[in-house]
């Protein structure tokens, strides 16, 4: 059993952070579709298994616990707001303590846009890497199989 996670660090790393302050981190993207269909999306079982690949239990339901690539990730549903918001305990299963994440999803003119905010994760986790495991283990894949044009936000 592999002691990395599918964002790249590894359990020891995280045992080392324990009591550490916690960070912040934020970034956006931008989807040529509407903003339901990525709110649909991240919540639908089925289609967080075809672009992650992985088991993945989640149902859009506050309160509704969830784990993705088969317990790497796991969590609860905070709140949501239909077709447009979801905040979220996360922690990967080395972590000790939830991180809060806030995923906005906003219908534009043409498109919709993605911002997320990722707060209270371990003090020392590289934001940078913390954004790439974002973009490329969910949102990336998410464009690349199910056929939603990404781009970067400005």
């Amino acid at each position: 059993v592999s002691t990395q996670s599918p964002w790249g660090y590894s359990k020891h790393y995280y045992n080392f952070l324990e009591g550490y302050t916690m960070s912040e981190v934020t970034f956006s993207l931008v989807y040529n579709v509407p903003a339901r269909v990525i709110y649909n999306a991240l919540l639908d079982p089925m289609e967080v298994m075809k672009y992650t690949r992985a088991p993945a239990k989640i149902e859009n339901k506050e309160g509704s616990t969830f784990e993705l690539y088969g317990g790497s990730i796991q969590g609860k549903i905070l709140e949501l707001k239909e077709g447009s918001y979801i905040k979220q305990e996360w922690k990967m299963a080395s972590w000790k303590d939830f991180s809060i994440v806030e995923i906005k999803i906003k219908d534009r003119e043409d498109d919709c846009k993605v911002e997320v905010t990722q707060t209270n994760f371990p003090a020392g986790t590289e934001r940078s890497k913390l954004e790439e495991g974002w973009k490329n283990q969910i949102f990336k894949p998410m464009s690349l199989i199910c056929g939603y044009n990404l781009e970067e936000d400005d």
